[in-house]
This record gives C-alpha cells, structure tokens and sequence, in this order.
C-alpha cells in the first residue's frame, strides 16, 4: 500500500505538471531557494558551535519552537498542506485505515517542505560536533531532531483537519473563537510585559525563564536534550527525548484517527442550522418592485437572493469564514500588538484601518471562485451580472463597512483623536471601496480554482498556484495605483491639516463607493460577456 500511495502521489505530480506546465517552475524555484539557504545554515551552525553549550542549547530551542508554531500556522493562513492525498479521496473505495496510514505518512514525507526541514533538523544538530562526547549526543539530537520534525508534519495535518471539521460546525466556530479571543488576551498581556518591563530587562531576566519553560515542552524537549546531554544531564536529557518521542506518537494517533474518520464519514457542506423559514425566499418577498438603473440592480428580487445567499455562506461555509478570519482577525491582531509595544498615541494609528480595510477588499479578488456552483445556476438561469455583483457586493458590506468603521473609531479612541475618527473612517471606506471594486474585476477576468464546498479551506486545488499569483499580482497592481487617490488626502491631512480633513472625508464618501459601483458595472459586462468561460474556469 505505502507503494501504491507513493505511486499514486507522483502519478498525480506528473499529470498536474504535463496540464500546467508551470507548476514545475514553482518546484524547482523552492528547491533552488531551500537549496540556497543550507548554506546559510551550515556557515551559522559551525559559528554557533563554537558558543558555549548554555547558548546552542537556547538558540537550538527558541528556533524549534519557531518552526513549529510556522509548521501549524502557515497551513491555517495559506495552502500550505498539499491535499492531493486527501484521505476523503479514498472514501469511496472502502480502504482500510490501517493499510492506508502508512503509505500516507511516508506520502507525508516525501514532500519538499518536510524533506527540507529535516535536513535543517540535520543542521541544526550538527552544532554539538565540538563537545565532550560527541558522537553520542549528536546521535541523541538526531533522534531528537527526527521526533521533532515528525510532530511538525504531523501536526501540520492534524491542525488542518481539525480546523475544517470545526469550522463546519456552530460549536466548533464558538470553540474557535474562544481559543481565538483566549490567545488574542495572552497576547497583548505579554507584549504589556515586554512594555512595562523594557525590551532590556525582558531578554535579560524574562527570556531565559521562558527558555527553559519551553525546552521541557513536547515541541521544544527533542532539540533541548543534546544540550541536556552535552551539559551533563543524561536523566533530563533522557526523558526530554521521551516527551518529543511520545508527542510526535500522540499526533500521530490523532491523525490517524481523523484519517478514519474521513473514511467513513460525509463530508460537512456547512455548520446546519433549524429554519423556521427560508430566509433567502423571504429576501424575495420582502424585496420591492425593481425600477431600471442603479435603484433596479439595488432592489431588484435577483439581487435580494444573490445577497441573503452569499451572506449565509459567510456565516456557515468553512471556506467563507476561513477567508473572513484571515482577512480581519490577524491584521487587528498584528495592529493591537503594534499598539501595545510601540504606544498608540501617534498618528501612524490611522494606518491600522485603512490597511484593515485595504485587505479585506483586496482579498475579495478571487471572490466567485468560492461560490461557483451558484454561480453556475445564475449564469444557466439567465440572471444579468450586474444583478449577481451588486447582490455580493451588498452582502459582503454587511459586515467589511461595521467591521472598518468600528476599527476606525478604535483607532481614534486609542490614540485620543476623536477629531480624527470622521476622516479616518471616511478614508477606510473609501480604501475598502476602491479595492473592492478592483478586486470584482479581477474576480471575473483571472479566476482560479479553490477548494470545492466541503473541503478543507486549507488546501490548494490542483492547478491553481500559478493562476493564483497571477490574479493576485493584478489586483495588487490595480489596487496599488487607485488606492493613494482616497488614501493620500488622509496622510496629507495629518502633514498639513486645514482643508485636507474635508477633503479625505469628501474623497472617501465619495471616490469609494463610486469606485465599488463602477467595478461593478464594469465587471457585470465582463460576466455577461464570459459566462461560458467563468463555467469552465471555476468547475
């Protein structure tokens, strides 16, 4: 079986570079860029081989525990796990879990991340080479380094398939918002520690006891035990191999157990709920009698549906709210940080919003890709463009406008300027307009395939790398030259005052949402005209 999965896998590879030839070129630049930084690695590792072992220890243990945390976020925010092996593949053919989890892991493997990170691993235990019994504690911190990085990959699934699964349910989502909510308070409670104490004092007495919590952690215990070793400590060395070991087993089973799972378990299309009634029949009936122009596409009943459809898809579809955490949670996140370190009462504040606003319209570039089976029943039931981009349009305001004008008045609060919350929040919606009117464009001429309904929102679907940087590169392109006209009176409000002020409130109301409809209208031509191609793109 493990010949089979491994076969299977490469056969996949080879067919996804002969259709999309580019997708090789992807490969081989990774592999040249990993190829490039061992180097790098080699020339730090005998450096650090010559510090006392107190400072590899530390050094070895702050970068695992980096890699590892990059090892479960980095599949969360990107496509960083490749589900071409995905194990709800394997459903329809009654495959044993306990045939196919060999052959999965070793898939697992025999990726260029994971392969890469072991030889870092390799690296990184090769600065013991120079310490009184050598051989045997860098023989220790190979298998230490081993463990590890099995965790990493591991891990990696685990977090991946436990996100979707949460995801797809209510209490999941209320789960993730409390471990979202918990993480984000530890957060800012450590960076006020940093602040009250002082960078100084913090790397001074701090670091050293955060060091040594961490080394007797499963994600940092099998680099910490050459170091164990090596200072004369075989019984913590001992049984700091024994927690990275049987951490690396415990994710295992619990990626074993997913896998079984997904054997014999459908897929989750959404959270479900009880309905009394339907609400996007209701949004028919409530909607008023259209009239031609803009009042037309506004209240027409097509729009109504399109915009109740598309706003329950961003309260159930895991791949809507994976997109909406990604978009708001981690720059507020990034933002609130930014804030507590370095004070919040200069003016730069007022960035904060704007570039809120900036990604959450920005990542809206690829937007009917992730409906596109709706899609396909409004372009087969004649529903005009402009009708289906307003509804989307409408439904994504819903919650990006609250969510900027909220982000807005925080800003002015922490930086007590409540005389600067108007042009702030005009200045944010006017940069969420005109990003969001890009980004409709762009949704309709460089679409890309993403994860079907019910798969993981974490995945890459086959074929859409190259397709994806290039939809986003002219995106950022055009959002880049339009933003600075509604973006650039608000800094020249802060530099000169005066009439700036009106002006950035003018530009914002008005440049903005201007430039969100005339998007629009400009892609709802495209739509109608490409309807046949956007099917054939998007299915």
């Amino acid at each position: 079986m493990v010949a089979t999965i491994l076969s299977l896998r490469w056969r996949i590879l080879i067919h996804q570079f002969q259709r999309d030839w580019w997708r090789l070129l992807f490969v081989v630049a990774g592999l040249v860029w990993s190829v490039s930084i061992v180097p790098l690695l080699v020339v730090g590792s005998q450096q650090l081989a010559f510090e006392n072992i107190g400072v590899r220890h530390d050094a070895l243990v702050l970068v695992s525990g980096l890699l590892g945390a990059a090892w479960i976020v980095v599949p969360l925010l990107a496509t960083g796990v490749d589900d071409s092996l995905d194990p709800h593949r394997f459903a329809p053919w009654g495959v044993n879990v306990r045939r196919i989890m060999p052959g999965l892991a070793a898939a697992a493997f025999s990726t260029v991340p994971a392969l890469f990170f072991v030889a870092v691993g390799g690296v990184m235990v090769s600065v013991w080479h120079t310490v009184d019994g050598a051989p045997l504690v860098m023989v220790l911190g190979a298998v230490g380094a081993l463990a590890t990085v099995a965790s990493w990959v591991f891990g990696a699934r685990v977090a991946v398939l436990w996100a979707t699964r949460a995801l797809a349910s209510r209490v999941g989502r209320l789960l993730i918002a409390a471990i979202i909510c918990t993480a984000v308070v530890l957060l800012v409670g450590a960076a006020l520690i940093v602040r009250a104490s002082g960078l100084e004092d913090f790397f001074s007495y701090e670091v050293p006891g955060l060091i040594t919590g961490w080394s007797r952690t499963p994600v940092a215990a099998g680099f910490a035990a050459a170091g164990m070793l090596a200072a004369g400590e075989p019984y913590a060395a001992t049984w700091r191999l024994a927690i990275a070991i049987c951490w690396a087993a415990v994710l295992y089973v619990a990626w074993r157990g997913e896998v079984a799972r997904a054997l014999v378990q459908p897929v989750a299309r959404s959270g479900g709920s009880r309905r009394i009634s339907d609400g996007i029949l209701a949004a028919v009936g409530s909607s008023p009698a259209a009239s031609a122009g803009l009042r037309g596409l506004l209240f027409s009943p097509q729009t109504a549906v399109i915009r109740a459809r598309l706003a329950r898809s961003w309260a159930t579809d895991s791949r809507h709210l994976a997109q909406l955490i990604g978009a708001v949670l981690f720059p507020v996140i990034g933002g609130g940080m930014a804030v507590v370190v370095a004070g919040g009462a200069g003016a730069w504040i007022a960035a904060l919003p704007v570039a809120l606003a900036l990604g959450i319209g920005w990542g809206r570039h690829n937007d009917l890709a992730y409906d596109s089976s709706a899609i396909w029943l409004d372009i087969v039931s004649g529903v005009k463009g402009r009708r289906v981009l307003m509804g989307r349009m409408l439904a994504t305001s819903q919650w990006a406008v609250p969510i900027v004008v909220a982000a807005s008045l925080a800003a002015a609060a922490i930086a007590s300027r409540w005389d600067v919350a108007l042009p702030v929040a005009a200045a944010s919606i006017g940069v969420l307009g005109v990003a969001y009117g890009v980004a409709t464009v762009t949704s309709v001429l460089l679409p890309y395939r993403v994860p079907a309904p019910g798969q993981s929102p974490f995945g890459s679907d086959a074929g859409a790398i190259g397709a994806s940087l290039v939809g986003q590169a002219v995106s950022s392109l055009g959002t880049g030259v339009l933003v600075p006209v509604v973006a650039g009176p608000l800094v020249a409000a802060f530099v000169w005052g005066g009439a700036w002020w009106a002006v950035t409130v003018a530009a914002g109301l008005l440049i903005g949402p201007a430039a969100a409809v005339g998007g629009m209208m400009l892609a709802g031509s495209l739509y109608d005209q490409r309807s046949g191609r956007l099917i054939g793109a998007l299915s």
